[in-house]
């Protein structure tokens, strides 16, 4: 019976085995998309959506090494611009990234 019991083991984990090694080989094979280092030591890895690398505001945030409320005055000087989707707030990386190395907004 406890020989069984022990096929019955091996050969369960023989599978999750196959399973993991698959999920492995899978996210390997994924596209990579850059990241940024914030200035705390995050690494920040931008959303793509529809071929556009987006940001949420805590990335931003992040990014920037600011609070919200000078992101949301740096949106209402229009210097940064955000849109929303659905309840959340975006920011465009390219947009982010200009600005990050003291350019505008692009056109």
């Amino acid at each position: 019976m406890s020989s069984e019991l022990t096929q019955m083991i091996e050969r369960e984990i023989e599978s999750r085995a196959r399973v993991l090694a698959a999920e492995i080989v899978a996210a390997q094979a994924k596209p990579q998309v850059p990241s940024d280092i914030a200035p705390n030591g995050e690494v920040i890895t931008p959303y793509v959506f529809d071929g556009e690398k987006i940001l949420t505001s805590q990335q931003v945030q992040a990014l920037l090494g600011v609070q919200y409320a000078a992101l949301w005055q740096m949106n209402k000087d229009g210097r940064l611009k955000y849109r929303k989707a659905g309840s959340r707030i975006l920011y465009n990386y390219e947009d982010v990234k200009n600005y990050m190395r003291g350019g505008g907004l692009r056109e």
